[in-house]
């Protein structure tokens, strides 16, 4: 008698439709793990003056905030297959850029976007040092009713910026 198709699959004698298939998309994972998740962030652009680990620049210049992932706000960001994985783009960090969540929702499995029409994707609001701290604040709010946050700003005079 031959083996059932769950015996072949057990053995890993499945034909390239049904379980086969499903193993290989265990092989190329569709989000991005943490290490990746953690350098595609260190590889976007630094906003000067301010903590790197913290703030950074989406691909279309977006200010992003590293605690707001995954959200829906102006300094929320996802992480964006710059090849979509529905196009055959890989989890990987070459492949791998943030961008501003509504940004992201708009590309969606769209290749190779432009830089302006991503900038026409994005919130209409340009941050002032300000804005950005209040925002922060207003997430945030008080640590305990004895502790609040104190926010450290560098000041980098213009024409010192490394």
């Amino acid at each position: 008698m031959a083996p059932s198709t769950s015996d072949r699959e057990h053995n890993g004698e499945a034909s390239s439709s049904g379980a086969g298939s499903k193993s290989k998309e265990k092989e190329r994972p569709r989000s991005f793990d943490e290490k990746t998740r953690t350098a595609c962030w260190r590889k976007a652009a630094v906003l000067a003056g301010r903590h790197p680990e913290r703030w950074r620049q989406d691909a279309a210049g977006n200010v992003v905030c590293r605690r707001f992932w995954s959200c829906h706000g102006c300094l929320c960001y996802e992480y964006d297959h710059i090849i979509p994985f529905s196009k055959g783009g890989e989890s990987t960090v070459e492949n791998c850029q943030i961008l501003q969540t509504r940004v992201n929702r708009s590309k969606s499995d769209k290749a190779w976007v432009e830089k302006a029409e991503m900038q026409g994707f994005s919130c209409d609001i340009k941050f002032t040092d300000e804005l950005l701290i209040h925002d922060l604040l207003n997430v945030i709010g008080q640590v305990s009713q004895r502790h609040t946050y104190v926010i450290a700003y560098i000041h980098i005079p213009i024409g010192h910026r490394g």
